[in-house]
């Protein structure tokens, strides 16, 4: 069975949000809940989805696009645009938090009982026991565009490819990976950050636009992974999506890479075993599972579901 068969595609346009074909129109990212998913996008838009797909739950949170979103141990966190943080303890009812800051909030992370958010300029906001975040700056010339941790660890990515690195989210050494790698790869500005116990992913785009995956166990040292993949014909060909979110199937020991012109891609350990799917035309945002159920969002609010066992 390979996953053209096994896909199921998710029909998500809603009355109540109608849907638009530009990209700044749609879902900006998405997590795994109890019962299903949830998902933030554009014009404050929060949905809780089922594993088959359905909408369960719609409301609208801020008059603001809203880029993250996570669940902690008291709560959900959502964030977005214009320093806007909403908070819950229960699951359904939010309330906006207390943020020194009024530049879009593009990340965020859970890491040793504190809620770290990654905002523009390199400017990191921390939540106290309080819930009141404070900033810290960080000596970067990019935007903290994504966030990730493990036990022991805190890494973030910007979109001037800097690498950051914490072991109590407050104190933070910066790899500046294009100056470090000057001449031998290509300048990378990166969209995603995915931490594992066992393996590092970094991902975005070099600066002629092309994708590029950067892959370490200790992240000292960095290499790159190979994104061709042999096509339906028998011939080799490369991904040309921009990945902007990573997902780890453990089940099936790879990374999935969510990626704009609406292509998802399989990296599993070994290199020449890559496969593409190109699901749709709209620019992907997020992926994640739940269980036995993925889910992958984007543009236009569209959902594409399948369940797991994709070859």
């Amino acid at each position: 069975m390979n996953w053209r068969t096994t896909l199921f595609l998710v029909s998500c346009i809603c009355l109540l949000f109608p849907m638009k074909s530009s990209s700044a129109n749609g879902y900006k990212a998405l997590i795994n809940c109890e019962e299903g998913f949830l998902a933030v996008g554009s014009g404050g838009r929060l949905d809780w989805i089922s594993t088959t797909g359905k909408t369960l739950k719609s409301i609208t949170l801020a008059k603001v696009d809203l880029n993250a979103l996570l669940r902690f141990d008291q709560g959900i966190c959502v964030a977005g645009d214009s320093g806007s943080i909403f908070i819950s303890t229960d699951g359904a009812t939010f309330q906006k938090a207390k943020c020194e800051s009024d530049d879009p909030i593009y990340s965020l992370v859970y890491f040793q009982g504190k809620i770290l958010a990654g905002s523009s300029d390199g400017q990191l906001l921390m939540a106290d026991e309080n819930v009141q975040f404070q900033k810290i700056q960080l000596a970067v010339g990019g935007n903290i565009v994504s966030l990730s941790s493990r036990a022991s660890e805190c890494f973030g990515v910007t979109d001037q490819g800097e690498i950051l690195r914490s072991a109590d989210g407050i104190h933070w050494s910066v790899f500046d990976f294009n100056n470090y790698y000057k001449g031998y790869y290509k300048p990378c500005q990166f969209t995603c950050v995915l931490a594992e116990e066992n393996q590092l992913a970094v991902a975005g785009k070099y600066d002629d636009g092309s994708p590029v995956l950067m892959l370490s166990s200790q992240g000292s040292v960095w290499t790159e992974r190979s994104l061709n993949f042999t096509d339906d014909g028998g011939g080799l060909s490369t991904l040309i999506g921009i990945p902007t979110s990573i997902c780890q199937d453990a089940a099936e020991d790879r990374l999935l890479l969510a990626c704009s012109k609406g292509q998802v891609m399989s990296i599993p350990s070994c290199s020449h075993c890559n496969k593409l799917l190109s699901v749709s035309s709209e620019d992907f945002s997020g992926i994640s599972n739940n269980g036995n159920f993925w889910l992958i969002v984007g543009d236009g609010f569209r959902r594409h579901f399948w369940e797991a066992g994709l070859k």
